[in-house]
């Protein structure tokens, strides 16, 4: 890894971009994560799990391995759903101008992990959402948005070397349906997980870089 990009990167303008990390268990968010925490400082870094947990705060059921057991669980139904897709609209806007706007300001870089309406089209059974599809990419539309969503991704032999939360089945239904999603997104990019951590974080801070001049 170039250290010149990282300094680059402290020395970028501000605001910086705030970033959307997607990807299956195994991907390597958390290495990302902690790569840019130790690399970057004195940067400060807000990181988001999901979403801001202002209107109701983040259960474990909407993530981690305990989300896992809901694919064995059915959806809620469709108005129980909808309450609750309104209320991830209204905790991003509350969650936006509490958090991540004045983070942004003071020159933090904001780095959502997963983003709970991103999830919702590619994964809505973590959620056990059963409401319309359609739905929620207008809940996508109202919602403030990242400038960057990076997609970790590798092949589901090497996601299941590292985790085997999920069957393969799953995992490459889930593979695809994100896949799909990022190619729906103009601000998306999908960075190789496979490669050695040095390459994917090269790849991930260039493309900041950029963004920045």
């Amino acid at each position: 890894m170039n250290p010149n990009l990282f300094s680059t990167l402290l020395n970028a303008p501000r605001p910086l971009p705030w970033v959307t990390l997607l990807g299956l268990d195994g991907s390597g968010k958390s290495t990302v994560l902690e790569t840019l925490e130790e690399q970057l400082q004195p940067l400060a870094i807000t990181v988001i799990h999901r979403r801001p947990g202002v209107v109701y705060r983040t259960g474990q059921s909407e993530g981690g391995a305990a989300g896992i057991t809901h694919y064995g669980k059915p959806a809620h139904g469709p108005i129980k759903s909808v309450l609750k897709l309104l209320a991830m609209v209204l905790d991003w806007h509350i969650g936006y101008w509490r958090t991540i706007r004045p983070a942004r300001r003071r020159g933090e870089l904001v780095i959502t992990d997963r983003h709970a309406l991103l999830d919702l089209i590619a994964d809505p059974l973590r959620y056990r959402y059963g409401g319309p599809v359609g739905l929620v990419y207008w809940a996508i539309r109202l919602a403030p948005r990242p400038q960057n969503v990076f997609l970790l991704d590798a092949p589901i032999a090497v996601l299941q070397a590292r985790k085997q939360e999920l069957s393969v089945k799953k995992a490459e239904e889930l593979r695809a349906a994100y896949l799909q999603l990022l190619q729906k997104l103009p601000n998306g990019r999908v960075i190789d997980a496979s490669q050695p951590i040095d390459q994917v974080m090269k790849d991930i801070v260039s493309h900041l870089v950029l963004q920045t001049e």
